[in-house]
């Protein structure tokens, strides 16, 4: 169940969009505890990008020694000999030696290269596993409230792009970055080594470009912050839309759907080219200053080679070791936009695994007694969504075992919150509801749940086939009690109609099935498993007359010896309860047989009169 999403396109989940800190210990502390079974895959990941860093120093080394070993001894012995014969085989055989180790190191680094994407996006996928199933399973505790406050396509966005946002952080992100701070250090200090001329001028220029990464943090935060609230609310909009589409063609509403969907749209793309527009201008920017570095150092550097000061093969190695040098600082503005982009989405998705279930589980839950009785007492119950609209009032009333007890009373009186109620979908606001004696919010809620069989009001059929949404997984349904929920219900005869019988596949929410053939198929859905208690929420309300007559008929029977609770606004499925219960704004107005009710001349009674068009 999921409210519609507001007309402004507002989430609450939305409104801390983006990280408030760039770097927030706290978050990482949290995201730490989902990364720490697989530390041994981080630690990998370490080994493969520091195998690859020194290959990435060792191969402009060799060319360092090529050049100033037998290129250079080569050039000086032609030099010395004033126009002799030189033999070059050993200097040749030199030569060789270290380009072939040259080669090797590429191929080499080839290979690291894949394995350092490989083991990163294996690292980073195994974590945001985790960390989604985790954040799956807590919203599916989370209580039937806390879904009408927030929109379901802005649920789906957390559990889907926030969540593999975080992948990108555990790899392009921050393994990568806290890798490229060590390189940092590293390579400095050999820079240092080779020229510290050349050095000072590259730590002189450094600040300049690290500067331009700082600023641009700020747009990127801003940026970021419009992305991911405006995809929330896009995704919160196509989904509201989709689930009522047949309102809006009934309704002809396409042009106005498409007008809003197409401002949502385009509030989505201004922020994404907002964005763009950031990195375009930040790129360059970072190119511009690197070549400024680049330019210094090769004036600085062949001023050196023709005083003497520095050889030539040191500042080939001094130039390549500089690209090393500057290539993590130059990418430190996209691993700041990676942050950002994972910090926002980390603080949304903790929001949620921040709620607490309303309806908590005991730690040490009370079993139910075997037999199990079905004996409900709601005792002196109130109950209210909305502290300022009680919809339950100092409510008390039984359900003795065995009988069945209805529920009558117009629209918002309450009848659907009682079912909620017995259910733990909610707890009371006062006072309490048993089984057999027992509180229930001191049962275990899948322990109760699997004693009683329910049929909504609006009923709900997974996508798959007609025995899968019968079974629904449970392993008290066995072949023999589903032909005989399917004969009770009266759907058998339509299943056998049907191409595959059983086996048919069914639409998204049972679409290819009339309305009564789906109310049919959650009736025998919920008696497949035997259940000790049955709920019917107007069970009957969106059937014609002759499947109407059949599901009574086929319920009468069935429902003998065991508690029932039936909810209905048509009075035709509560004539043979034990007892029916009036509800009148959230009170107890009357109760007592059809018979009894009738003749009591009372609110039962009127709306009889409504209904079966009796004189007033």
């Amino acid at each position: 169940m999921s409210a519609h999403a507001p007309d402004d396109g507002t989430d609450e989940l939305d409104k801390d969009a983006v990280a408030t800190k760039a770097w927030d210990s706290a978050v990482l502390a949290r995201l730490w505890r989902f990364a720490r079974p697989h530390r041994g895959k981080f630690a990998l990941s370490f080994a493969i990008l520091a195998g690859l860093f020194f290959l990435e120093l060792a191969a402009p080394w060799l060319l360092k020694h090529a050049i100033d070993g037998p290129i250079a001894a080569a050039d000086a012995a032609r030099t010395a000999s004033e126009g002799g014969e030189l033999d070059p085989t050993p200097y040749v055989r030199t030569l060789l030696t270290l380009g072939s180790g040259y080669l090797l190191i590429i191929l080499l680094a080839a290979v690291f290269r894949f394995l350092e994407e490989n083991q990163l996006t294996r690292t980073g996928q195994a974590v945001v596993n985790d960390l989604r199933t985790h954040l799956f399973a807590h919203m599916q505790r989370l209580e039937l409230a806390w879904f009408d406050r927030h929109p379901t396509g802005s649920l789906v966005t957390r559990v889907t792009s926030d969540v593999e946002n975080l992948n990108e952080l555990f790899t392009s992100g921050l393994v990568v970055l806290l890798f490229d701070m060590i390189k940092v250090a590293v390579v400095l200090g050999l820079l240092f080594v080779v020229s510290p001329t050349l050095a000072t001028l590259v730590l002189g220029l450094t600040p300049v470009l690290v500067g331009v990464s700082l600023v641009f943090r700020g747009g990127a935060r801003r940026a970021h912050r419009s992305v991911r609230a405006r995809l929330a609310r896009l995704n919160g909009y196509l989904q509201e839309v989709l689930s009522g589409i047949r309102v809006v063609q009934v309704f002809r509403r396409e042009e106005r759907v498409s007008q809003r969907f197409g401002a949502h749209l385009a509030a989505y793309l201004a922020s994404n080219f907002r964005a763009i527009f950031l990195f375009a201008l930040f790129f360059p920017i970072v190119a511009w200053v690197t070549v400024l570095i680049q330019a210094g150092v090769l004036l600085r550097g062949g001023s050196a080679i023709l005083a003497g000061d520095v050889t030539l093969g040191d500042f080939i190695l001094f130039w390549f070791w500089l690209q090393v040098f500057v290539g993590p600082i130059r990418e430190l503005g996209e691993r700041y936009n990676v942050l950002q982009s994972a910090f926002a989405s980390a603080e949304r998705i903790f929001a949620i695994l921040d709620t607490p279930p309303g309806v908590t589980t005991p730690a040490a839950p009370h079993a139910l007694a075997v037999p199990f009785r079905g004996h409900v007492r709601f005792e002196n119950v109130s109950f209210a969504y909305d502290a300022r609209a009680p919809v339950l009032s100092d409510l008390s009333f039984e359900i003795p075992p065995g009988a069945t007890v209805a529920l009558v009373g117009a629209t918002g009186a309450g009848k659907s919150t009682i079912v909620n109620l017995l259910l733990r979908f909610y707890d009371p606001s006062a006072g309490r509801v048993t089984l057999d004696g027992i509180d229930l919010r001191e049962l275990d809620s899948a322990s109760l749940r699997e004693r009683l069989g329910l049929v909504l009001q609006e009923d709900f059929l997974f996508t798959g086939s007609v025995r899968d949404n019968l079974v629904l997984g449970r392993a008290g349904v066995s072949p023999e009690s589903l032909t005989r929920a399917l004969e009770a219900s009266t759907a058998s005869d339509f299943v056998r109609r049907l191409p595959k019988g059983l086996d048919t596949e069914l639409a998204e929410r049972g679409a290819t099935l009339s309305t009564g053939e789906r109310e049919l198929v959650a009736i025998a859905r919920a008696l497949a498993a035997g259940p000790a208690m049955v709920i019917l929420d107007e069970a009957t309300a969106s059937v014609d007359s002759a499947t109407e007559a059949r599901i009574e008929a086929a319920t009468h029977e069935l429902l003998r010896g065991r508690s029932a609770l039936v909810v209905a606004h048509r009075l035709s499925t509560v004539r043979r309860a034990d007892k029916i219960l009036v509800l009148h704004h959230g009170k107890l107005r009357e109760s007592g047989t059809h018979a009894e009710l009738l003749a009591h001349g009372g609110i039962y009674a009127r709306l009889h009169a409504l209904q079966f068009r009796e004189p007033d």
